[in-house]
């Protein structure tokens, strides 16, 4: 479980990094670039934490869909980009994929 919370942590830091080099403006805007630094820096601490108690399969499998998810739903409600019915389909279909693809190795974790 501990594996799992090193993931979403990991997750949640890539995802604010990338929402904060959106708002860099060509690395123009101090707090935004310091945002963005600190975010992905600490993506890789917790991904590093987690591979270390996850296997690779797991971790990769589950923060690359948990990024897409959250960097959609960023999208949407901070930068009011539109989904539509396809994306929100494929966003359903890769949670179903992460949990079938890694269903035995959650037990484990």
């Amino acid at each position: 479980m501990k594996g799992f919370l090193y993931i979403f942590f990991t997750v949640v830091a890539e995802v604010v990094g990338t929402a904060a080099l959106k708002e860099t403006q060509n690395f123009t805007k101090p707090l935004p670039i310091f945002v963005m630094s600190i975010g992905y820096v600490l993506s890789f601490l917790f991904l590093s934490l987690a591979l270390k108690i996850t296997p690779m399969s797991v971790v990769y499998s589950v923060s690359s869909g948990l990024g897409i998810v959250f960097s959609c739903l960023i999208s949407r409600f901070y930068f009011n980009q539109s989904l539509d019915y396809s994306q929100i389909l494929g966003i359903v279909l890769i949670f179903f994929g992460v949990l079938l693809s890694n269903g035995s190795n959650i037990h484990n974790t």
